[in-house]
């Protein structure tokens, strides 16, 4: 018989629904989970035990009653630490918030709340939330369930770990270059990061990259990413037809820069698989070069740091090297230079607009590397070359800068058991697409839903 902390969303309210179960006994497996693999993964770092029991009490009556509040009421998660729930701390990762404590929710944690969902805890994120990997100041790396020695990637990666080890079936993460959808690609779950406009942020960190960075969603299965995306989300400007066949976009090997040989491998197989579905798959060209988007998100991102770290005295004493640097280069930046490099985003914008205007989607392996060991910033080697710092991230940091719509999707395990995603890319507001071919997929295709831990 399942447990409960190895339950999806659905599956949880379907019991609660049946009287097999209730919200305070799921919490207490939830909790229990925690307690048992949290020290090897470091994923949590702030639990609000007290704080979650009560909010499972207050579910469980309602339920007794007859009167859920919604599709997530009952229903554990967790939120990243650079995002603010109220009388937790909200540390950033970083030294500087080291004892900081929210005294507002963010929005999207205010829809969670509202909805019923129960609140566990926090989840580790690296300083300011802008590297690929989990390491900081504060708590110290964390580990993938999957292999807890090696990287979740990041900046999501306690969220994804959490969620991979059946701490929580939810995450609620922040996504500003694939930090949502590349962690979810290397520990096997579902990562979706949406177009700016449909998860609005309110009270909480400044943003450090405009409109660049986004809140992301970390689930198991389909079904529960959409009934959580329908809970933080305002309504699209436009429908979509369901069931319609689509056209595709594909494209994997970018000049100069590598991918392990298993996850193109996964790539092509996932393009058969979509034609398999229905829809056509034309192979193109890659649409952009990654060293000049990777540009176009540093400008608003080091202007950002900057911003943010000299609101404190005696900040170069509590920031790792990377930090000072980007804050040194932010800092010195001209306002001239600015609105230039916001007018260069803004045409790579209508560039993109007008390649999704010729396919309905994208699809893309979701990182080109598999895992690495988990206190180092990105692997040394990409299928056998040396990589470059950014190397990881050469297919998700275009949709960011270019508000687009990114999922990323599990498949087939790389030849030594390492999870592998894949990566849909749509227009903005095309949420609510990509979850809906996900399903397709899920259903021709399904993944594990928890790692052997």
């Amino acid at each position: 018989m399942r447990q409960h902390w190895q339950r999806s969303a659905r599956e949880l309210q379907a019991i609660y629904r049946a009287g097999e179960g209730s919200p305070l006994e799921v919490a207490e497996a939830c909790l229990a989970r925690i307690g048992e693999v949290n020290l090897r993964l470091n994923a949590i770092v702030a639990l609000d035990r007290d704080g979650a029991l009560a909010a499972a009490v207050a579910s469980t009556e309602r339920w007794r009653r007859g009167e859920p509040l919604g599709g997530l009421d009952g229903v554990p998660l967790t939120v990243k630490d650079n995002l603010f729930v109220r009388g937790l701390p909200a540390t950033w990762g970083s030294r500087l918030f080291e004892h900081h404590v929210a005294a507002d929710d963010d929005l999207s944690v205010a829809r969670l709340r509202a909805a019923g969902a129960v609140i566990l805890g926090k989840t580790n994120t690296p300083e300011l939330s802008l590297a690929g990997y989990t390491d900081n100041l504060v708590f110290g790396a964390t580990g993938n369930p999957w292999a807890p020695d090696l990287s979740p990637g990041g900046s999501s990666g306690g969220a994804v770990a959490a969620v991979m080890s059946g701490m929580a079936p939810l995450a609620l993460a922040t996504d500003a270059g694939g930090s949502t959808r590349r962690p979810a690609a290397h520990t096997g779950c579902l990562g979706l990061k949406p177009s700016p406009a449909r998860i609005p942020r309110r009270y909480g960190f400044p943003p450090l990259a405009s409109d660049l960075q986004a809140i992301g969603l970390l689930t198991r299965t389909t079904a529960d990413l959409s009934a959580m995306f329908s809970c933080v989300a305002d309504p699209a400007a436009s429908s979509w037809s369901r069931g319609k066949r689509l056209l595709i976009g594909a494209f994997a090997q970018i000049p100069g820069h590598p991918v392990e040989p298993d996850i193109l491998a996964r790539w092509r197989g996932g393009c058969a698989l979509l034609q398999e579905l229905g829809h056509t798959v034309e192979e193109i060209e890659p649409p952009f070069d990654p060293d000049g988007v990777g540009r176009l998100l540093l400008g608003p991102a080091t202007a950002g740091v900057a911003r943010v770290v000299r609101q404190h005295a005696g900040w170069q004493d509590r920031v790792t090297p990377a930090i000072a640097a980007l804050a040194q280069t932010g800092g010195e930046a001209k306002a001239a230079d600015y609105v230039d490099q916001m007018d260069a985003i803004q045409a790579f914008r209508w560039q993109m607009a007008d390649l999704l205007a010729r396919y309905d989607l994208l699809v893309t392996p979701t990182a080109p590397v598999l895992l690495w060991p988990k206190a180092e910033p990105f692997p040394k080697h990409v299928d056998g070359r040396e990589a470059a710092p950014r190397a990881g991230a050469i297919y998700t940091t275009f949709a960011n800068v270019a508000a687009l719509a990114g999922l990323s999707i599990p498949v087939a395990a790389a030849a030594n058991g390492q999870p592998i995603g894949l990566q849909l890319v749509g227009p903005a507001g095309s949420e609510e697409r990509l979850i809906e071919i996900a399903g397709e997929w899920e259903q021709r295709a399904p993944w594990p839903t928890l790692a052997p831990l």
